[in-house]
C-alpha cells in the first residue's frame, strides 16, 4: 500500500480486478452459457476463460510496446484532434457499461430487497456514492477492496460450495449434446464478461513494483491471471449452482436468473432469516466497486481530452447523463439485448484494434489523502448500511405489513380461485389475550393471483409480507389443473418475496378445510407444516419439497415432484398420502401404505414402521418391522438398443414386534426367516409399485430418464424427446437387501 501517490501494489491490482470482473457479470453468466450453449454451458465457461487468458496477455503485449503511456503517446504523436477520437470510443463503451451496472443494480434491489422503493431512486443512490469513491482516486479505491476483499469472496464461496449440495446433476448432463457453433458462440459471450480487462492499459502506469517484486520476476501478468482464475472458478460455481438448482429453461429465460438461488441455498444453523438479503448485501460491496472503477476510468479519459486540471468536475454531469439513460422506460432484458450486440461487434472488437493503432495511459494527477480515505470508506459503509438494514424486507414499517404464515389456494367454480392468507398471533407470541381466530384467517376470491393481491388491498390497509411464509398448501381443485397450477407456478417464479424454498403441500380436498384447523394447532398451522417437514419428514430421509421444485418441474416437462398430501379430521391433521406431480398438474394419487413404497423405490423411508401381514390376509400384523437405515444404488446399461436398470434397495432394519424368546440358534434362525420374508414383502410391493405407476401409467415418478443423463449419455440421446418408449422398454432387475439387526 502507498500513500499519497495514487499508486497501487500487485496485489491490490489483482483484487480489483476479481471486483470488476465479476460483480455485475457473475449474476448474468449463467443465462448467457445456459441460453446460448445449454448443458454444454460449463464448457462454453471454460473456453471462455481460457480466451480471456490470451485476452489478457494480448492488452499487457500491446501496451507494453507503446511504453505504457496511452493517451499522451496519442498527443505527442498525433495531436489532440486524433486523441479525442481515439478516447470517444472508450468512452461510449464505459458509459454503456455503467448505465447496464447502474440498471441491473436498480432492477434487482427493486425486485428482492426494496419493493416499495422506486428504482430511480436506488439508481440513483448508485451513481452518487459510486462517483464519490472515483473521486478519491486509484489508491483510495484500491484501499477499500483491499478492506471488504475477504468480507465479499468468503460468504459469497462458501454460499456457493453449499449450494453444490442441492445440485440435481440431471439439470447439468449430459454434455456435449450442443454444436460446436452454439458451444463457440456461447464461449465469445463468456469473454465479453472479461472485457474488464481492457482497462489494463490505463492502470499499468498506476502499479507499483517494489524491489521485492522485481527481484522475485514478478510480473503483471501473472497477477492478471490469478483474477481471471479465480473469477473462471467462481462464474463456473455459480453456473453449477443455478443450472443444477433452477434448469436449463428457467436460467436461459431470465437475465438474472442467479438470483433466485440466493433464496434456495440455505445456510446452516438458521442463523440468517433472510439469507438472500445477507448474500445480496455483501455483493453490492463489489458492484459498487466496479460503478466506481467505470466512473474513475470515464473521468479520466474525458478530462484527458478535455484538458481539465480537475477531471472531479466531470462526475456531476455523469451522473445526470448516466441517471437520465439508466432510466429510459425500456425493459431491461430489452436493452441487455442491444447492449450484448453492441459489445459482440463493437466493444470486445475495438479494445484489440485500437491499440493497434496507439497505446499507452496518461499520466494520472496525483490528488489523494488520508482524509478521503476516511470519507470515502465511511460512504461505502453508509451505503452497505443502508441497503442492508433497509434489504430485509422493504422500506414499508413492521406496523404497517401483516405478515403471512400460511397460504392456502382452492378453485372456485370454473374461472376463479380462492386464496387463504394465515396470519401469526402477534398477541399469543409477546403473552397477551389470544386474537379472535376469525381475524387470522383472511380469505379472498378472484380470476387471478394479481386480482387476489388487488383485493386484499382494497380492504386491508396493511401490506402483504411473504417473508416468514412457512406453507403453502393447494387444493385437489388446483393442483388437478394444468392451466391452474401453471398460474400458481408463474406468479410464484415472478414474485421473489414469495419464496421458492416454501415447503407446499397437497390437500386431500380444499385447501379451505386445512386452513379452518389453523385456530385448533398450537402455534399455528404455518409453523405445525413447517415443523412436520422438518422434522418427520427430514427425521424419515425424504427430501423436502418446494415451490422451486415444482417450476423446475414444470419449466423442465420431463420432471416429476413426489408431494405429501394432508387429511384434515376432527380439530387434528395428518399427512395421509401422496400425489405426483407430472405435464402440469398432479395425476396420481396414492394412500399412507403406498406412499411408503414409493418411497422405498426413491431410497427414502428411514425411520418407517413395516407391518407384515398374516398368510390368512387377516388385520393384524404377523411383524412389525422398523427400517434403521436405506440406500438405493442404481446401475443402467444398454443391450441390443434396450435400456435396462439393476435396481439395490438394501440397508438395515430391526424387528419391533413378532419375535418370540428363543435360545440364541433358534432365535437366528428366526431372524433369518422373517429377513427372507421382510425382503420378499418389500420386493414384490415395490415392484408392483413400480409396474402400477411407472410402466402402466408410463409416469416416471423416479425421474429415472434424466438420471440416464449423467449415468448412461448413450441412453439419454437415444430416447431424447422419446420418454414414453424409454419406460416402455425399460426392464428393471429390483433386488431388496434389508439386513434385520
Amino acid at each position: 500500500m502507498f500513500s499519497d501517490n495514487d499508486k497501487i501494489s500487485l496485489r491490490q491490482f489483482t483484487r480489483l480486478l476479481v471486483f470488476d470482473l465479476f460483480s455485475v457479470s457473475g449474476l448474468i453468466i449463467p443465462n448467457l452459457a445456459a441460453a446460448s450453449s445449454g448443458r454444454d454451458g460449463i464448457l462454453a465457461i471454460c473456453l471462455g476463460t481460457l480466451y480471456a487468458f490470451i485476452y489478457g496477455y494480448l492488452i499487457l503485449i500491446l501496451c507494453k510496446q507503446t511504453g505504457g503511456r496511452y493517451l499522451n503517446y496519442c498527443d505527442d504523436n498525433f495531436g489532440r484532434f486524433v486523441t479525442f477520437f481515439v478516447a470517444i470510443p472508450y468512452i461510449v463503451k464505459l458509459f454503456l457499461c455503467l448505465v447496464f451496472s447502474a440498471r441491473i443494480f436498480g432492477q434487482v434491489i427493486n425486485q428482492t430487497l426494496l419493493a416499495d422503493t422506486d428504482n430511480r431512486i436506488i439508481i440513483l443512490f448508485l451513481l452518487m456514492v459510486s462517483a464519490y469513491s472515483a473521486s478519491k482516486g486509484m489508491e483510495v479505491r484500491a484501499r477499500i477492496t483491499e478492506i471488504i476483499y475477504f468480507l465479499v469472496m468468503v460468504p459469497i464461496v462458501l454460499f456457493l460450495l453449499l449450494g453444490i449440495r442441492k445440485v440435481d446433476p440431471a439439470n447439468l448432463t449430459p454434455l456435449f449434446t450442443e454444436s460446436m457453433k452454439d458451444i463457440g458462440a456461447g464461449s465469445y459471450l463468456i469473454l465479453l464478461t472479461f472485457s474488464a480487462l481492457e482497462m489494463m492499459i490505463f492502470a499499468v502506469p498506476m502499479i507499483h513494483y517494489r524491489k521485492s517484486d522485481i527481484k522475485k520476476g514478478k510480473k503483471m501478468y501473472n497477477y492478471a491471471a490469478r483474477a481471471i482464475t479465480i473469477t473462471g472458478i467462481l462464474d463456473i460455481l455459480m453456473y453449477v449452482v443455478t443450472m443444477g438448482l433452477l434448469g436449463r429453461k428457467e436460467t436461459a429465460d431470465k437475465l438474472w436468473s442467479a438470483i433466485s438461488i440466493f433464496q434456495m441455498v440455505k445456510l446452516p444453523g438458521g442463523l440468517v432469516q433472510r439469507q438472500d438479503a445477507f448474500i445480496l448485501s455483501i455483493w453490492l460491496l463489489s458492484i459498487f466497486t466496479l460503478t466506481g472503477a467505470l466512473f474513475y476510468y470515464l473521468s479520466y479519459i474525458s478530462g484527458h481530452i478535455l484538458k481539465l486540471s480537475n477531471r472531479n468536475y466531470l462526475l456531476v454531469p455523469l451522473i445526470l447523463l448516466v441517471f437520465g439513460v439508466a432510466v429510459i422506460p425500456i425493459d431491461t432484458e430489452q436493452f441487455f439485448y442491444y447492449f450484448r450486440r453492441y459489445m459482440m461487434y463493437i466493444g470486445m472488437p475495438q479494445s484489440l484494434i485500437i491499440p493497434l493503432l496507439v497505446a499507452c495511459t496518461g499520466k494520472l494527477k496525483k490528488f489523494i489523502n488520508k482524509k478521503a480515505v476516511v470519507n470515502t470508506v465511511f460512504a461505502f459503509i453508509v451505503a452497505a448500511g443502508a441497503v442492508s438494514l433497509t434489504g430485509c424486507s422493504d422500506m414499508t414499517e413492521i406496523e404497517d405489513r401483516n405478515f403471512i404464515q400460511a397460504v392456502g389456494i382452492d378453485a372456485k367454480g370454473k374461472d376463479m380461485i380462492e386464496v387463504y392468507y394465515i396470519l401469526p398471533d402477534l398477541k399469543v407470541l409477546t403473552k397477551q389475550a389470544a386474537e379472535d381466530p376469525k381475524r387470522l384467517k383472511l380469505a379472498f376470491a378472484d380470476k387471478d393471483f394479481s386480482e387476489v393481491e388487488e383485493d386484499y388491498s382494497l380492504e386491508n390497509n396493511k401490506r402483504l409480507d411473504f417473508s416468514q411464509l412457512k406453507a403453502i398448501i393447494l387444493g385437489d381443485g388446483i393442483s388437478k389443473s394444468k392451466d391452474k397450477m401453471n398460474a400458481f407456478l408463474t406468479y410464484v417464479e415472478n414474485k421473489y418475496e414469495l419464496g421458492r424454498n416454501t415447503p407446499v403441500f397437497l390437500a386431500e380436498g380444499k385447501a379451505g378445510d386445512i386452513m379452518d384447523l389453523n385456530s385448533d394447532i398450537e402455534g399455528g398451522i404455518g409453523d405445525y407444516l413447517a415443523q412436520l417437514s422438518r422434522i418427520n419428514l427430514r427425521n424419515n430421509g425424504i427430501k423436502e419439497i418446494d415451490a422451486g421444485d415444482l417450476i423446475l418441474a414444470r419449466n423442465e416437462g420431463n420432471r416429476t415432484v413426489i408431494l405429501p398430501m394432508l387429511h384434515a379430521d376432527d380439530k387434528k391433521m395428518r399427512v395421509s398420502g401422496v400425489g405426483i406431480y407430472s405435464e402440469g398438474a398432479v395425476g396420481f394419487y396414492a394412500n399412507k401404505e403406498e406412499s411408503d413404497f414409493i418411497y422405498f423405490s426413491c431410497g427414502f423411508g428411514k425411520n418407517k414402521v413395516l407391518y407384515l401381514p398374516e398368510d390368512d390376509k387377516s388385520n393384524l400384523p404377523k411383524y412389525v418391522i422398523k427400517i434403521n437405515r436405506i440406500t438405493r444404488t442404481m446401475e443402467f446399461r444398454e443391450d441390443n438398443g434396450k435400456p435396462y436398470l439393476d435396481m439395490i434397495v438394501e440397508g438395515s432394519a430391526s424387528i419391533q414386534k413378532g419375535l418370540e424368546k428363543k435360545e440364541d440358534r433358534a432365535k437366528n434362525s428366526d431372524i433369518e426367516k422373517i429377513e427372507e420374508e421382510c425382503n420378499a414383502y418389500v420386493r414384490e410391493n415395490i415392484a408392483k409399485t413400480i409396474k402400477s405407476i411407472c410402466m402402466d401409467g408410463k409416469l416416471d415418478y423416479m425421474n429415472l430418464y434424466p438420471m440416464t443423463g449423467y449415468r448412461k449419455r448413450s441412453l439419454w440421446l437415444d430416447y431424447k424427446g422419446r420418454q414414453a418408449d424409454f419406460l416402455t422398454n425399460l426392464s428393471i432387475n429390483l433386488k431388496v437387501d434389508f439386513h434385520i439387526e
